[in-house]
């Protein structure tokens, strides 16, 4: 079976402990990782790790930067599927994934119980696969399969 390239990042935070619970299941796949501050101590040396401009709604204008910083991750690495779990740094990275024709999958944050995040609702026109960790929140393109927390 070919094994598949995975980009798998994050914003910090919350975020990026839900991603770091996946690890498990990217055993099987070549992973590259990508947050908005240095190495986490939950890898390791070997692992592959880059990392991308911080952005949200009041740094906007850091976009431009932003973009160029995940262009050349994803032309460099070439993955075949792009797992995120938010925030704005991770939609775009859904965005840049569909335009270079990348499987993508958005995973809500689990801080959002009450509703999607608005990352999220973007996300769910955007991704090929888009989940929420709260069974009550899923819908006709948002699904539920379980938490990660």
């Amino acid at each position: 079976m070919k094994r598949s390239k995975v980009l798998a990042l994050s914003s910090p935070g919350g975020h990026w402990v839900q991603l770091c619970r996946l690890i498990p299941a990217f055993k099987a796949n070549d992973v590259v990782y990508a947050c908005t501050y240095n190495k986490a101590s939950e890898l390791s040396e070997d692992d592959n790790y880059y990392v991308i401009g911080d952005i949200s709604r009041d740094s906007i204008q850091r976009i431009f930067s932003v973009i160029s910083g995940i262009v050349k991750i994803l032309k460099k690495e070439k993955p075949t599927v792009i797992i995120t779990t938010g925030a704005l740094p991770g939609l775009i990275t859904i965005l840049l994934g569909r335009l270079f024709g990348i499987k993508t999958i958005w995973l809500d944050s689990i801080a959002n119980s009450e509703k999607i995040s608005m990352s999220g609702k973007i996300a769910s026109y955007l991704a090929h696969n888009c989940f929420t960790q709260w069974e009550n929140l899923a819908g006709e393109r948002i699904k539920y399969v379980g938490r990660v927390i």
